[in-house]
């Protein structure tokens, strides 16, 4: 929350000392001439009174023939921050940050961040924080997946930066889209997908390669493991559907 800072007093010292007047003087200027009043201009020069109150900062740029123009810089650096809830959420989310890998969590923050700063209303904290969990969960599997698909071409020997590695880098994020959104409740279309993909990968000529059905099996797995709801059976029907493409 707002305090009138070190540097705020500062620069409203700075002011005083341009015009040529001492704290007393300023104190008349002011129309503050008692003792308290004067004690007050010496700790909000120091940073030692906090909450001034905005007719006394007023009463002193005006002594100093100066505005608030001369200090906003340093409102206006206070008043970008995040609001105190969006903060209080920020310190929720940070929370997540000791239990994931580095990247995981660089991506999570930047993600926080564009959203928040996306919305017009505060999110409360438990929404955010299910939301940025719900994020590193998915960023995680991606990562699982890209080692899963990197050690399944190192196996077959396929260098990474072949058109063969692309094409099936690009199938297993076709494939784990299709059995991600199947598990977010689009079962009855999954069938229907995944027999577009396997169409499409016997097109590109993939289905033929020997690393294609262990790859495609290992990526069912990855999927069925990423939720925990989705049964053994459905993990049964994607590999054979898999295996036939």
């Amino acid at each position: 929350m707002f305090r009138f800072t070190e540097e705020m007093g500062l620069r409203l010292r700075a002011l005083r000392l341009k015009e040529g007047i001492t704290q007393q003087e300023l104190a008349v200027l002011m129309g503050r001439q008692g003792k308290g009043n004067h004690q007050l201009i010496g700790k909000v020069e120091l940073g030692r009174a906090p909450y001034p109150s905005l007719g006394f900062v007023a009463d002193y740029l005006r002594a100093c023939r100066a505005s608030f123009v001369d200090i906003s810089d340093l409102l206006e650096a206070y008043t970008s921050k995040p609001t105190v809830l969006e903060q209080r959420g920020y310190k929720r989310v940070r929370s997540l940050a000791g239990k994931l890998p580095p990247g995981v969590w660089d991506a999570v923050r930047r993600y926080d961040d564009k959203v928040t700063r996306s919305r017009r209303k505060p999110e409360p904290e438990g929404k955010r924080l299910s939301r940025a969990a719900a994020y590193a969960r998915s960023q995680d599997a991606q990562r699982r997946l890209d080692d899963l698909v990197a050690e399944e071409l190192s196996r077959a020997g396929i260098e990474s930066g072949a058109v063969v590695a692309f094409r099936l880098r690009l199938y297993a994020r076709k494939l784990w889209g299709v059995l991600n959104r199947a598990n977010d409740g689009h079962k009855r279309k999954l069938k229907h997908k995944l027999e577009e993909l396997s169409r499409w990968a016997a097109d590109s000529g993939l289905s033929s390669l020997p690393v294609f059905a262990p790859l495609s099996a290992r990526i069912t797995a990855l999927s069925a493991d990423n939720d925990p709801g989705h049964s053994r059976a459905d993990q049964t029907g994607s590999s054979r559907t898999n295996g036939s493409a």
